[in-house]
């Protein structure tokens, strides 16, 4: 009677083991599968027209805004020199009308 157990338990034991490599198997063909449908995709989004125009559209659109962005700074930077020559005068005139003030007042 204890053989019989013995030898059922053992049955069981190994159909289980079976079956959990038979699962195994499946979910790794199944994600081998998945992998293989993700790849194809990301290739026909690679080659898709639109995909690439738009991807030109983006290069072009960022090559004139950094020509833009890049004028804009010199004009800013020829204003701030010019601001600068302006209140380099200013102070120079300033200061030239402040001592001329002070000699008066100590004549």
């Amino acid at each position: 009677m204890r053989s019989i157990l013995f030898v059922a338990s053992c049955a069981v034991a190994l159909s289980l083991g079976a079956c959990s490599q038979e699962h195994a198997t499946e979910v790794k063909e199944g994600a081998k599968a998945a992998a293989s449908d993700v790849k194809e995709a990301a290739r026909e989004i690679a080659n898709d027209p639109d995909v690439k125009d738009a991807g030109a559209a983006i290069k072009e659109s960022a090559k004139e805004a950094g020509a833009e962005l890049k004028e804009a700074a010199g004009e800013a930077g020829q204003e701030l020199k010019e601001a600068g020559k302006d209140l380099k005068h200013d102070v120079q005139e300033g200061a030239a009308e402040s001592k001329k003030q002070i000699k008066d007042a100590t004549k």
